[in-house]
């Protein structure tokens, strides 16, 4: 039986960062079942560099993120496939890494991709691909590149002229690896966010593959790669197009954070429904009582409503500004008060120029 190479190819921000992550701490537990986590070239959990390497000879230097591994895409893919096939018959070596999903978008890098394929006719190979709905994806990647540092603009101008087209088209980001593996080679699954539970992700992955999850494995703790709270964005991508230290941007990006929990008022004890309905109930007893004169039906159409939409982003956009403008103005008034300090205090003479009668006429 051959010996099989899956790839996993993203797509981003469907959970790979958080099953990438799982698959490297369980690799022993895995590879008991005879799936093997490929051991090189691995960085951060993940296998990117077999994809920034081909993206680099195509010519690509866009999100490449300083990748500056001197190996040749075709010494990298050729390790992969050597590693594959020195496992035993029937079991399995899984490469991930959603940079893969890129090579759609530039057709010289999934040409390369196609001739390192074509030197190991000896080895079966899987794709599989998570799938997110478009919206959701979009304003998630949306996120991501802000959260990264990039210099982008509003959401729409930024998926027209910023990101690559797999992030949209979906046929395009599939057709190669189609036209390479052939259809039945895919594996494609739906990202929802019910596979943010417990190991959700990490079972259902698997399952699709053929495997199960290790009884012992460690799950991650948390979301890895956590989005940027929606009502930074703004603030965030202004940070980014300022020439500023890391440490400087990171300080003002975590006070902002500490204004917005705060904005927050703490954990919420109930939630919006709950809080309805008690109301509800109260307006009813007391429209009951006989001594009540009270407009019950009036009062039922007032109930509390804790929507947030456009307007209370707004106002907590307008204070976390607020508070920005206040810190810099107390910072410039006490750089202020110190200019004045120094410019009012008489300067003392200098007692070593007139020792050395450097002041005489």
């Amino acid at each position: 039986m051959a010996r099989e190479l899956i790839l996993h190819i993203g797509h981003y921000k469907t959970g790979t960062t958080a099953l990438q992550v799982f698959l490297d701490r369980n690799r022993a537990l895995l590879a008991a079942q005879g799936l093997h986590y490929a051991t090189a070239p691995v960085l951060f959990s993940k296998h990117s560099a077999l994809a920034f390497s081909l993206l680099r000879e195509a010519g690509v230097t866009e999100l490449m993120h300083n990748f500056s591994k001197p190996e040749t895409a075709t010494a990298l893919w050729q390790a992969l496939f050597d590693e594959a096939r020195a496992l035993p018959d029937g079991e399995a070596l899984l490469a991930s890494s959603e940079e893969l999903i890129r090579l759609a978008a530039h057709p010289a890098a999934f040409d390369l991709l196609r001739a390192e394929v074509a030197t190991a006719p000896d080895l079966r190979f899987r794709v599989v691909a998570y799938l997110r709905a478009p919206q959701d994806h979009l304003h998630s990647w949306y996120n991501q590149l802000i959260k990264m540092g990039a210099n982008v603009g509003g959401f729409a101008a930024t998926v027209r002229a910023q990101m690559e087209p797999v992030h949209w088209d979906y046929a395009l980001a599939l057709r190669p690896w189609i036209e390479l593996f052939g259809a039945e080679a895919l594996v494609l699954r739906q990202f929802r966010s019910e596979l943010r539970k417990g190991d959700a992700l990490y079972s259902e992955f698997l399952e699709a593959l053929g495997y199960a999850v290790p009884v012992l494995s460690e799950v991650p703790d948390g979301d890895p790669n956590p989005r940027l709270d929606g009502r930074l964005l703004p603030y965030k991508r202004a940070l980014n197009r300022v020439s500023l230290r890391q440490r400087l941007r990171e300080q003002m990006l975590s006070l902002a954070t500490e204004g917005l929990e705060a904005e927050d008022a703490g954990e919420p004890r109930l939630d919006a429904e709950t809080l309805r309905q008690q109301s509800e109930a109260g307006i009813a007893l007391a429209a009951a009582l006989p001594g009540a004169s009270l407009d019950a039906e009036a009062m039922l159409k007032a109930l509390p409503d804790l929507t947030e939409g456009p307007v209370e982003r707004m106002e907590a956009t307008i204070v976390l500004l607020a508070s920005e403008i206040a810190r810099l103005r107390g910072h410039v008034a006490m750089l202020s008060g110190r200019l004045d300090l120094l410019e009012n205090t008489p300067a003392e003479p200098d007692e070593s120029r007139s020792a050395n009668g450097d002041d005489a006429a």
